[in-house]
């Protein structure tokens, strides 16, 4: 803001390109403004590279900003299955670095919760791969049933709408009889 004569005028900034974007959100900074930017933008060659830098930048958040994230990662610890929980880290940037990239697509505003959600379903995605399925569905009072790599992925996707062991098991449960 400068002063003019008494009147405040505002000077308008340049806007950040994406590669200072990207470098930003890999410091914890203006992920909002990043966010706003692929909807605006998100169909400009430097889109991916922000877009990559808020995938990884909400995957990495997912146990201490998502609930529900947090639920389905105690459930799989408490069924003493090994995760490899870093290497499903890695394979679901890629994956939310294009649903965010499909978001801007959409029109309007993504929300930085919705982001958020989606970082957290594709980390539960990419776990459900290394899980035993008996174990994580008797542990969860379900009835082991036959279920396909597919239906187990989308279910323990669905899963991180849970706030609770029993929402978990009640989510699993419905994306299954599906």
């Amino acid at each position: 803001m400068t002063q003019v004569r008494g009147a405040t005028a505002s000077v308008p900034r340049p806007r950040r390109t994406p590669r200072q974007l990207a470098q930003a959100v890999q410091r914890g900074r203006h992920v909002a403004q990043a966010l706003r930017h692929l909807d605006a933008h998100g169909s400009e060659p430097g889109a991916a590279l922000v877009a990559e830098a808020l995938a990884r930048f909400l995957v990495a958040r997912c146990d201490s900003h998502h609930a529900g994230w947090r639920v389905v990662r105690q459930v799989v610890v408490e069924s003493a299955t090994d995760a490899p929980w870093e290497k499903c880290a890695r394979r679901a940037v890629p994956q939310v670095a294009r649903d965010l990239l499909t978001m801007s697509g959409e029109g309007g505003r993504t929300p930085l919760l919705r982001a958020q959600h989606v970082a957290a379903t594709r980390c539960a995605e990419q776990i459900a791969v290394h899980l035993d399925r008996a174990t994580i569905l008797s542990d969860l009072g379900l009835d082991p049933r036959p279920v396909t790599a597919e239906r187990w992925r989308a279910a323990m996707g669905s899963a991180v709408r849970a706030r609770s062991r029993e929402q978990v098991a009640r989510a699993v449960d419905s994306s299954l009889r599906d």
